[in-house]
């Protein structure tokens, strides 16, 4: 945060501020406390059982998945989260996992430095027009990825849990998002329902040129079976910006095999998405205690 936005906290009590660090054991000991509590969503532990005298919980983040909201609640405890900062960032950043892929973009440097390029064309890549990207989830996110990809010529289409809701893009059952794309992007949050979806079974039912994108959460999809498929040859390639847990440890076999392409979940992390995210996680706070609590998690 910035001194400006910690001004505005100091302006509602007494502010204690940690920087967060990834995988912290320690994270609910710094929380215990607190009456008021804005946090990171990336917690290694569950910090309930620290919350004593605890009213509100604002957490930066769309999705509260590694919170134990029952917990709170019979604490009495609010939850407040930030659920719009980030469509844009998001959606432009699962194209850029796709580009990546698609036009074998880490391929380059090392064949330019190794003065290796020495063919009229050093190697072939794939095109994004008349393709078909399929989205598992269709939300904001999902929408903004759906007009992106329409402005590449790409067909759309995506499952949802309520095809009511999906906005202007054809749904299809999964089995059908399975065996009719080109391109899948996993845009749901993790629920009982998504947990685990993409498995063995899944991707047996994959085209074998077919990308998996991951810009959700990783535990939508099954790790080692993820792998085993890329062994196999039964999907072409994956990308992902999330990770379980996160920072995975240096050994994770997502980060050395050869046909997945990775980032370290700053999917969100445009400097306009930064700011909007602190912001409104304090403008929880203070709505909260003029009353009118805003952003509540139901």
């Amino acid at each position: 945060m910035s001194d400006q936005q910690k001004d505005r906290l100091r302006a509602l009590g007494d502010l204690e501020y940690h920087e967060a660090v990834l995988g912290d054991s320690g994270i609910g000991e710094l929380c215990r406390g607190a009456e008021l509590l804005v946090t990171t969503p990336r917690l290694a532990v569950d910090i309930v059982p620290f919350l004593d005298g605890c009213r509100l919980i604002s957490v930066q983040a769309a999705g509260t998945d590694v919170l134990n909201i029952p917990a709170a609640r019979e604490k009495g405890i609010v939850i407040s989260n930030v659920p719009e900062f980030c469509t844009n960032a998001v959606a432009e950043h699962a194209f850029a996992l796709l580009l990546a892929v698609t036009k074998r973009l880490p391929a380059g440097p090392p064949l330019l430095h190794a003065g290796a390029w020495d063919t009229a064309l050093a190697y072939t890549t794939t095109g994004l027009s008349g393709k078909t990207l399929g989205l598992f989830g269709c939300g904001k996110i999902g929408s903004r990825i759906a007009e992106i990809a329409r402005a590449f010529g790409m067909n759309v289409q995506a499952t949802v849990r309520d095809p009511s809701k999906a906005r202007d893009v054809a749904t299809v059952d999964f089995d059908t998002l399975l065996t009719q794309s080109d391109f899948i992007v996993l845009a749901a949050p993790a629920t009982e329902h998504t947990t685990g979806t993409f498995n063995a079974a899944a991707f047996a039912r994959m085209r074998p040129e077919a990308v998996l994108i991951n810009i959700s959460r990783a535990a939508l999809v099954n790790i080692s079976e993820l792998l085993a498929a890329l062994d196999a040859g039964q999907i072409a390639a994956a990308a992902t910006d999330v990770f379980a847990p996160e920072p995975p440890p240096a050994d994770d076999p997502l980060l050395h095999h050869p046909k997945v392409f990775v980032s370290p979940h700053v999917a969100w992390g445009t400097e306009d998405a930064v700011e909007r995210l602190l912001d409104l996680s304090i403008a929880n706070v203070e709505a909260f205690l003029n009353g009118n609590p805003i952003n509540v998690v139901s």
